[in-house]
């Protein structure tokens, strides 16, 4: 049995960043870019105003001026200003040349075909006019590499007319669900049978995290219907997961089919409660987790060891964790890391009633799992904890 800190070294050592796939940029949400991506184009392209108005030589504001045309958004005529008078602008459309001003519309005072400014308006030299370039020079960087792609980031690369970007591929992942006790729900619930909620939590997080290639099997507890299943899988997918039938019972066939399929076991059992028959195998580069069946211990290895695997291989970071302060004392009874749901707010966590590993009813409250080290004994209030955050 060996301890968390090492069951993660190990994992970590066997988990490596999935290569770079094209993706338009719609479909690029939640991504982490696999190079940095630098503007083609300088923005704005042209001279633009930022006001409806009359774009003016600076030096003839206090002059009436002729009304010499008009420059809409979005049309590509170009002119240039001429002395002693004013062309009509419009928010986003393009400057004549030679014009160093916009006066807004709310300023001026129509006369004829002409146009005075108001003598009590304030008007400076390069007034609402945004200078080519002015927020981004081409070739200047607009994302580093590396970073996970929000819907702001969409918007930046449309903007610079990008329409796909290099992305890190996120792993295909199976789940398979092993037990004879298991019922779906919205199925009549007959006696001896529990309802499987592992399946949807596992999937419920995956999504989280961005990864749409998920299968889900089940399987009842026999070894050859086992070996069957985890063979097939394996070859498929960069991640199985497996829930139950991995600890030493006379049902539990998950370790036994893992090595009859061609999988390399790394370990089975961490000092930990809750999951501590946890298997980490591979077969080549596919990654293989045997968790506990009890849904506690389903999630709280998904938070220690799953989801940040996956995330590695994505180049992602969701899973966040902090420290906080223990809000009551807590007496630790067991020599091994002890996870538990808890609560946090405004810096102090609490530990939640219910914490065995079958018991769920705490994560309607729970925001957290806790982490108290393998030596603790006992944890006074106010004494700093470690915590993950849900996502």
């Amino acid at each position: 049995m060996i301890s968390v800190a090492t069951a993660k070294q190990i994992i970590n050592s066997h988990s490596k960043t999935l290569s770079t796939i094209e993706r338009p940029i719609l479909q690029a949400l939640g991504y982490a870019l696999a190079q940095t991506i630098v503007s083609p184009i300088q923005f704005p392209a042209f001279r633009q105003s930022s006001m409806d108005g009359y774009a003016i030589y600076y030096v003839e504001k206090e002059k009436t001026l002729l009304i010499q045309d008009a420059l809409p958004a979005g049309t590509s005529q170009q002119l240039t200003l001429e002395n002693g008078m004013a062309i009509r602008v419009y928010t986003g459309g393009p400057i004549p040349d030679g014009a160093d001003c916009v006066v807004q519309k709310e300023y001026v005072n129509l006369i004829n075909q002409s146009i005075q400014i108001q003598s009590d308006r304030i008007v400076q030299l390069g007034d609402h006019i945004r200078e080519k370039g002015s927020d981004l020079e081409k070739n200047t960087v607009l994302i580093e590499a590396g970073t996970v792609l929000r819907p702001a980031h969409i918007g930046l690369l449309a903007s610079a007319g990008i329409t796909q970007v290099p992305v890190i591929q996120k792993p295909s992942v199976a789940i398979l669900i092993t037990g004879n006790e298991l019922v779906q729900p919205g199925m009549p619930l007959t006696f001896g049978k529990v309802y499987d909620s592992n399946a949807f939590s596992i999937q419920a997080h995956l999504q989280q995290l961005g990864i749409v290639n998920i299968t889900v099997q089940y399987v009842n507890d026999n070894l050859n219907e086992t070996f069957t299943k985890i063979a097939a899988l394996v070859t498929q997918f960069d991640v199985l997961i497996l829930t139950g039938g991995v600890s030493v019972g006379d049902f539990d066939f998950v370790p036994a089919a893992c090595e009859k399929a061609g999988i390399t076991p790394h370990f089975h059992k961490v000092k930990q409660r809750p999951g501590k028959p946890l298997f980490f195998g591979t077969r080549e580069n596919r990654l293989v987790f045997g968790l506990p069946g009890n849904p506690a211990a389903v999630l709280s290895c998904l938070y220690q060891y799953v989801l940040p695997t996956i995330e590695q291989m994505s180049g992602t970071q969701t899973i966040r964790s902090a420290t906080a302060r223990l809000k009551a004392p807590f007496k630790k009874t067991i020599p091994l890391t002890q996870f538990l749901k808890g609560y946090y707010e405004s810096g102090e966590v609490t530990v939640l009633p219910a914490q065995a590993s079958y018991q769920l009813s705490a994560l309607g409250k729970a925001n957290c799992w806790i982490e108290l080290d393998e030596e603790w004994t006992f944890i006074a209030a106010q004494q700093e904890v470690k915590i993950y955050l849900f996502i």
